[in-house]
């Protein structure tokens, strides 16, 4: 005890003795950060010894003050949003740092785990950033899956809806599922987001035999693409491998706008706009004889006496016709302090349809806020109100519902007059067993959502030294989806009367989700302080509930919209219960910035698969090599040359449902009880999984005007959960189980570069294309006619067959099963600009080029029924008409060249803003853009972008009347205060 005792008072003399040396030693530097062009103080920059972890931030004011140990010295100066700098200080004293804003140091950061990010220039994967700029900055946009059209290689979008409020069907790098999920994870501030198509009941109103062709949006249109900062896009199992079974058809990281520290700041914008059809096909353009050849004499004078008494009726034009209103605004507010920062949201966006009593509406209102409670503990919620309503009337395939507008269009004849007359009594369609202006006005398909999503993150710093820093965090959230369905056919309408009487249905639709994960990040340097490592590990838990019903009722009494006053009632509901847990773990090395190194495992189990306790493994390892950072190199034109691979694992678990086998009410002699289904479960189900490599190499050069990206992929999926025929023998018809592989091969390419970069000019473009085959390599029965995704082998559909591609479509031709086409593109391009003049007029578009694919026309199956096609008076359209109604006759070509979006700008200069509004107005902005603006193809129906099936599953490139897609044209204001 006397030892130690004297030990302590000889380190405490010694300390005594050695203080004003070492204080001696040390050297004082102080100053100020401001952005160059305004001066104003830089708030929260960081400023770092250079080869230390010493280091400061300035202040609401951008001050700030360093102790270093000795001089001269080198300052590293960074902070997001501005570009990185260092400064060398010779001698103590103030010294004045000017910083630059910089989008591209927005975008240097990239997600590579759960709660870890790298520089883009160590990553080794191929991981798309879309900026907010980039994404809302030309144009108004509806939705956030249509703003990324063209913008992103690897990912295919196309269009299931022209309504609004979207429905898009968005595929990266292929199809990764037949029978389950193709969309993307999509993660918004840490929150699971629900992409779900809500089913309405339209298709027991109007004859539709799937539930897939209901026309619904994906709920992806609740979230407002002007709350985005920006989005990260995983497009493959290497890069999404730490997220597990969700991520088997990539991941989508969406992180929205944050409060900067500083003074707060006001942003308000109005967006007006039009919208109109974008390629109507107009009338056949009829004479007497062509009617007369066609329907005979008598409606040969129906004709003349129409035409002689005002003319022919255009009933695409009386349906399709409207010039549609939109409007937007948007008010928000960010700032805060070295505490607490905010920004605080909300917007309004109301667009009319092209089809009279048709529109989409969303409030949405935003707060995030982030808090340093201390120096070990910060804090971020976020937090999303959104209120949408819809109305989509009736479009798609129906099975002669007399609703689909399509379908009355194909059979109607513009000779007859269907309009109410003056006591508002509508005439029958003697053509169709429907009046396309009575449904139009009269009936109903509407939905309205309330949607709440509460995201948090608690991050505490456990310790840090010289050379560790362990961390602990906690985040997660709840998305709460509350959808209310309502349609409406009245016991009047043509097709109702004598059968179902009016018909109506009502959705409760409820979703709630839950997700959570705790996460450990260890971050180490070597001794050598040339070697940097980042281990992460922890566990994941998601909890999802649906529970949908939907009452319906026929026999209506006269007038009423209620099930209650229907005569004949049913209740379906559908319950499912999800729940997912997870382990991983991953280790990142960085030496020098030269050799990055990343290996991960995931562990994770589902109630959805066959044993819902069996753990499925997914790895992920990736390696990038910068070779302009190694000492030989001394190509000082090259500022990049990085080589990368990469490999991962991903799985996607079985449909709800699908491992048991299910029970089917009856009712024999009054008592009720219960039967097995014909669909047989699999208990031995396993999930599908991905595997893919990756490879690639980036390239910048001219001091980084220049540069180019290029991938190769090649991404098997085993275990393709598919549903095979039983014999009667069973005593089932169907199982669902693990029957295929297919493969996804491809090319991502993507070239950027600053043309002109001066004070008065800049301009830059970029190209990207892109490339995909997909095979089925394993195919365990017989090759078959994929169910609900097609229409049989007569008229076409996708057909899954070992050794061809997943994406094909096949017909019965003399008999024969020929593959008469592939929807799958030959390649993608797309081509985007740029320009900036004196730094006050902006000018940009987007135009994208999809080569090859082919569509199934099953519209012009329908208007050549009714004979209305607008060609059949040419040659070539009697010849086709007259040809066998297979397959081969509507497939055509769906390639097009599209100007996708364009806009012009211009920014009022600050002393002309100063003398017009005063100082509280800092910039004022007024611009006119469009989207969807021409379209060149040879596709011959309304877009050559289609999907009757929806969003999901093998869903695109087979048409039959949809929704047109329309063209938009907006006239912006943006003031900033």
């Amino acid at each position: 005890m006397k030892k130690r005792t004297h030990i302590s008072r000889v380190r405490f003399l010694l300390v005594l003795i050695f203080m004003p040396v070492l204080l001696f030693a040390q050297e004082t530097i102080t100053g100020k950060v401001v952005i160059e062009g305004t001066g104003e103080p830089a708030p929260f920059v960081n400023v770092i010894e250079e080869g230390t972890r010493n280091g400061t931030s300035s202040d609401m004011d951008g001050n700030f003050s360093i102790t270093v140990s000795s001089l001269p010295v080198n300052l590293k100066v960074t902070a997001l949003g501005f570009a990185g700098k260092t400064v060398t200080v010779e001698k103590a004293g103030d010294i004045t740092i000017t910083v630059s804003e910089s989008m591209e140091a927005l975008e240097e950061v990239v997600v590579t785990g759960l709660a870890s990010s790298i520089k883009r220039e160590n990553l080794a994967n191929a991981v798309a950033t879309v900026s907010s700029e980039e994404l809302v900055g030309t144009t108004g946009q509806p939705t956030v899956d249509g703003a990324l059209y063209g913008k992103v290689p690897g990912v295919n979008i196309v269009s299931s809806s022209g309504a609004p409020g979207g429905g898009f069907a968005l595929r990266l790098r292929g199809v990764s599922s037949i029978n389950g999920n193709n969309q993307p994870l999509f993660i918004v501030d840490g929150v699971y987001y629900n992409n779900d198509e809500i089913p309405t009941g339209l298709r027991a109103a109007s004859g539709a035999n799937r539930g897939n062709e209901e026309n619904s949006s994906n709920r992806l249109a609740d979230l407002d693409p002007n709350d985005i900062e920006n989005i990260e896009i995983l497009k493959g199992a290497s890069a999404a491998a730490i997220y597990g079974q969700r991520a088997n058809a990539g991941v989508v990281i969406i992180t929205t706008k944050r409060g900067k520290g500083g003074k707060t700041k006001i942003n308000f914008s109005q967006d007006t706009g039009i919208a109109f059809i974008m390629n109507p096909l107009g009338l056949r353009p009829w004479t007497a004889e062509s009617v007369e050849a066609a329907f005979g004499a008598a409606e040969r004078a129906r004709y003349e006496a129409a035409v002689n008494g005002g003319g022919l009726i255009d009933y695409e034009d009386a349906i399709y016709g409207e010039t549609a209103l939109i409007t937007e605004t948007r008010l928000s507010t960010s700032g805060g302090n070295d505490k607490t920062k905010f920004y605080v949201g909300g917007s309004y966006r109301d667009e009319e349809g092209i089809i009279k009593n048709t529109g989409f509406d969303r409030l949405s209102i935003r707060a995030n806020i982030d808090h340093k409670i201390s120096d070990v503990f910060d804090f971020s919620i976020n937090s999303n109100f959104v209120r949408s309503n819809n109305s989509r009337s009736f479009t798609g395939n129906e099975n002669e519902g007399g609703l689909s507008y399509g379908y009355t269009l194909a059979f109607t004849r513009p000779w007859y007059n269907l309009f109410p007359d003056e006591n508002g009594n509508y005439p029958n369609n003697p053509n169709y067993p429907g009046n396309p202006i009575f449904v139009r006005d009269q009936a109903r398909n509407e939905d309205s959502t309330n949607r709440f999503l509460q995201g948090f993150k608690l991050n505490t710093k456990l310790f840090t030294d010289d050379r560790n820093s362990v961390r602990f965090l906690v985040s997660g959230g709840l998305d709460y989806v509350a959808n209310e369905t309502f349609v409406y056919v009245p016991e009047t309408h043509q097709a109702q009367v004598g059968g179902q009487e009016g018909f109506i249905a009502v959705g409760k639709n409820n979703i709630t989700q839950f997700n959570t994960q705790a996460i450990g990040v260890w971050d180490h340097t070597a001794l050598s302080g040339d070697l940097n490592f980042t281990t992460q590990a922890g566990i994941t838990y998601i909890d999802i509930e649906r529970n949908f019903v939907n009452s319906q009722g026929a026999d209506l009494l006269p007038g009423q919209t209620n099930v209650d006053q229907s005569v004949n009632q049913t209740i379906n509901q559908f319950l499912a219960k999800e729940k997912d847990f997870g382990y991983f773990g991953q280790v990142e090395g960085n030496y020098k910035d030269q050799v990055i190194a990343t290996v991960g495992y995931r562990l994770d189990k589902s109630t959805r698969n066959g044993d819902p306790n069996e753990f499925y493994g997914f790895p992920k390892a990736s390696l990038a090599l910068n070779l302009n950072n190694f000492d030989f190199w001394n190509i000082e034109a090259i500022n990049q040359f990085k080589l990368r691979a990469a490999y991962g694992e991903t799985g996607s678990p079985a449909t709800f449902g699908a491992t048991f086998t299910s029970l089917g009410a009856t009712n024999i002699g009054g008592n009720g009880g219960a039967s097995v289904a014909g669909l047989r479960g699999d208990p031995d189900i396993k999930p599908e999984t991905s595997k893919e490599f990756e490879t690639g190499f980036d390239i910048s050069f001219l001091q980084n005007r220049v540069s180019f990206e290029a991938t190769y992929y090649n991404r098997s999926v085993d275990d393709l959960i598919l549903t095979r025929q039983l014999p009667a023998s069973s005593g089932f018809t169907t199982e669902t189980t693990n029957l295929a592989d297919l493969t996804n091969q491809g090319v991502e390419l993507a070239l950027r570069a600053d043309v002109i970069r001066t004070d008065n000019v800049f301009w830059n473009t970029g190209v990207q294309f892109y490339k995909n085959v997909s095979e089925i390599t394993r195919l365990d029965v017989p090759a078959f006619a994929q169910p609900g995704a097609g229409f049989g082998t007569g008229l076409g559909t996708f057909f899954i067959e070992e050794g061809q591609p997943v994406t094909q479509l096949v017909g019965n031709i003399d008999g024969v099963l020929t593959q008469v086409g592939n929807v799958e593109p030959d390649f993608q391009m797309a081509f985007n600009n740029q320009l900036t003049l004196f730094k006050q007029l902006d000018i940009s578009f987007l135009l994208q080029w999809k080569e090859g694919g082919e569509n199934l026309n099953l519209s012009k199956f329908l208007t050549d029924l009714g004979r209305t096609t607008p060609d059949l008076e040419t040659p070539e359209g009697q010849a086709r008409r007259t040809s066998p109604a297979n397959a081969a006759r509507f497939v055509e070509p769906a390639g097009y060249v599209r100007l996708r979006e364009a806009a012009i700008y211009y920014n009022f200069e600050n002393k002309v803003v100063k003398s017009l509004f005063g100082d509280n107005v800092q910039g004022v902005r007024l611009g006119f853009s469009g989207r969807n603006i021409f379209t060149i193809t040879d596709y011959s129906s309304y877009d050559p972008e289609v999907s009757v099936n929806g969003g999901a599953g093998l869903s695109s490139g087979i048409e039959v009347t949809p929704f047109p897609s329309s063209s938009q044209f907006y006239f912006h204001l943006n003031v900033n205060f």
